[in-house]
Order: C-alpha cells, then sequence, then structure tokens
C-alpha cells in the first residue's frame, strides 16, 4: 500500500520519538497520527495536533515511532487539485475510503499548513502537495 504522505525535506533539528500505541492498532508507514487516552491512533479530521509517523507498527505491536516537533515538510494528496491561491493556507487532514488527505481549501482544525514556496504543488493536480505540520503533538 502506498504511503499517504512522504517526507519530502529534513531540517537540521529533525526528531523522533517512540510512543505506546494499542495492540490492536495499525499505523501504516507514512500516516499521520494523533493522540488520544494517551496512545497514538491514526488521525483524522477531529484531530487538533498531529504526527508523522515515517515506518508504521504492525497489529500486536505496542509502540511506533513518530515525529516531533515540525522541522520536516511531508508531501501528500489533495482532497482536490491544487492552485496557486492555497499557497501559505493553514488546512485539515480529511479521511478518503480509509487514505488521508490534504483538506485544501479548508480549515477548522488547522493542523497543516500547505508551503508557500513556488513548488508546492502543480496547478490542477491533486498529488505530491507540499505541507508541514502546523500543530505537532509534541
Amino acid at each position: 500500500m502506498a504511503k499517504d504522505f512522504r517526507l519530502k525535506q529534513v531540517g537540521p533539528n529533525f526528531q523522533t520519538r517512540v510512543c505506546e500505541v494499542a495492540s490492536a492498532t495499525v499505523i501504516e508507514a507514512g500516516d499521520l497520527v494523533a493522540m488520544e487516552s494517551n496512545l497514538i491512533v491514526k488521525a483524522d479530521e477531529a484531530n487538533t495536533a498531529i504526527a508523522y509517523c515515517p515506518n508504521g507498527s504492525a497489529d500486536g505491536e505496542t509502540s511506533v515511532e513518530v515525529t516531533q516537533g515540525n522541522d520536516f515538510t511531508l508531501l501528500g494528496t489533495g482532497d482536490a487539485a491544487y492552485s496557486e491561491d492555497y499557497r501559505g493556507d493553514i488546512v485539515d487532514v480529511v479521511m478518503s475510503t480509509n487514505d488521508q488527505r490534504i483538506d485544501v481549501g479548508t480549515g477548522s482544525t488547522n493542523v497543516l499548513q500547505i508551503e508557500g514556496a513556488e513548488d508546492s504543488g502543480t496547478v490542477d493536480s491533486a498529488s505530491n502537495i507540499e505541507v508541514r505540520i502546523n500543530k505537532p503533538i509534541f
């Protein structure tokens, strides 16, 4: 299965930490995650702080590596085609048939920020939109 999000660039302060996940929870490599009841879960529209999971955690495992801070950029897929007007927008994560997407043009939990650079996305394409976590868990 393809990663929902993948690292594009990491900064000098890029860090991860190991966190507890419920044993029956599957976190795929490339998922955005949140914390509920002190356990890591796959992020969705309702979460107000998130992290990126570079490696995942299989059913039965009790820990997962997640990012700390936001000294990195990610590439993900939007729920609609990218427009230059989205540069710098603060947006949400949305679930689309088990895939996490960037909710372009919409912001209520404001957990992601679309990068403001000229190459932050391709106009009229939903693929490879560059984002940074706006509200990290840690």
